[in-house]
């Protein structure tokens, strides 16, 4: 491991010396060379910006350099790179936000942040049969014809975008709510493991930092800020994704929301963003039209599905139930044999159960 650049020391020493001080932080970033100016000021002007007194004498004495050199040397071992605006590898979109991160971690692939056309899926941890059933029908076709999904890893809404982008083949990135040592939610570690292998977990807290409700809405601004579009599915009409929603029209981007059915909770978010303007989407191209993008030709046909499991596949709909009953009477198959086929099909993320029968997964 070689030495670390003075001015990349001074930069992540400032970092970790502002994260937690957000009155100097907004002061400083006036500045031309923030780093420099924080690292050098004086004792008063320090307690002026908010500082006090055992860390103005971090600063004063140096100790934030073996601060920072750890920070650095701890990234490095553990494969996380510490991405700078305007360095090459930074999210443009995201340089371009009034107050975009001074560090960016990225656990997985950077070059996934240089991928344009992003989008952010965002709604409900106790999503429904509804609302999962809506990110199943988008979300594989938008992977499959180029967007990169951006969500935050959480139960429910975000998860299943995260998952479908996964099994369609396509590039998703997560936002974690702490630093890349302190994953969250933990539970779901082993779709964060899927995720950093084809693309890539970021956060823009120092490493050892642990998830608190308060970082929620500042890491949110980091899921729209790297997007073009924001869209939610399912959500309460006060929840951390109209937060993000709000966020994404302040940073000029599109809002676009999945409407639900009529006086459901979880519809009262994003009808209140389609009253207020947000695009109403019902179809992946109703998406895609929004990036000059066309729906993929077809979807690649499955080489692993036996002859009994294409014939359930074909039966299947998108857009209604369908229920063992009802394949039985249109098969050559016994019910026992049906319920096996449509549980490999569920295996397979092809189908899903919803009101006591089965619909295929959508792909247009």
């Amino acid at each position: 491991m070689g030495p670390v650049p003075d001015e990349t020391l001074d930069r992540i020493g400032a970092h970790l010396l502002l994260c937690g001080n957000g009155r100097a932080d907004r002061a400083l970033r006036r500045l031309e060379s923030p780093s420099r100016s924080i690292l050098t000021a004086s004792p008063a002007v320090l307690a002026r910006l908010g500082f006090g007194q055992d860390e103005i004498q971090r600063i004063t004495r140096g100790e934030w350099r073996d601060e920072a050199a750890n920070e650095w040397e701890q990234a490095t071992r553990a494969g996380i790179r510490i991405l700078f605006p305007e360095e090459e590898g930074y999210p443009p979109l995201l340089g371009e936000i009034a107050d975009p991160p001074r560090c960016l971690y990225c656990l997985g692939r950077p070059e996934a942040l240089a991928m344009p056309d992003k989008l952010a899926v965002v709604g409900a941890r106790q999503a429904s049969p509804y609302g999962i059933s809506a990110v199943r029908t988008l979300v594989p076709t938008l992977a499959q014809a180029g967007l990169v999904v951006v969500s935050g890893m959480a139960h429910g809404i975000d998860a299943t975008a995260h998952r479908e982008t996964l099994s369609a083949g396509g590039v998703t990135i997560g936002v974690n709510a702490g630093g890349l040592f302190n994953l969250y939610p933990a539970a779901q570690r082993s779709l964060i493991d899927r995720i950093v292998k084809t693309g890539a977990v970021i956060s823009e807290f120092p490493l050892a930092t642990v998830p608190r409700p308060h970082l929620f809405p500042i890491r949110n601004r980091i899921i729209s800020g790297l997007c073009r579009a924001v869209l939610v599915v399912e959500a309460a009409r006060r929840s951390g994704s109209l937060i993000t929603a709000k966020l994404a029209l302040e940073q000029d981007r599109d809002v676009l929301a999945v409407p639900g059915p009529i006086g459901a909770p979880l519809s009262e978010g994003p009808h209140y963003l389609i009253a207020h303007g947000a695009k109403l989407i019902e179809r992946p191209v109703d998406v895609l039209t929004e990036y000059g993008r066309q729906p993929p030709a077809s979807i690649p046909e499955r080489s692993d599905l036996t002859a009994s499991e294409r014939k359930v596949l074909d039966l299947l709909c998108t857009d209604r139930v369908k229920r063992i009953d009802d394949l039985v009477d249109e098969l050559d198959l016994s019910t026992a044999e049906t319920v096996c086929v449509v549980m490999g099909l569920v295996l397979k993320n092809l189908a899903f159960e919803d009101a006591g029968g089965y619909r295929r997964i959508g792909s247009g």
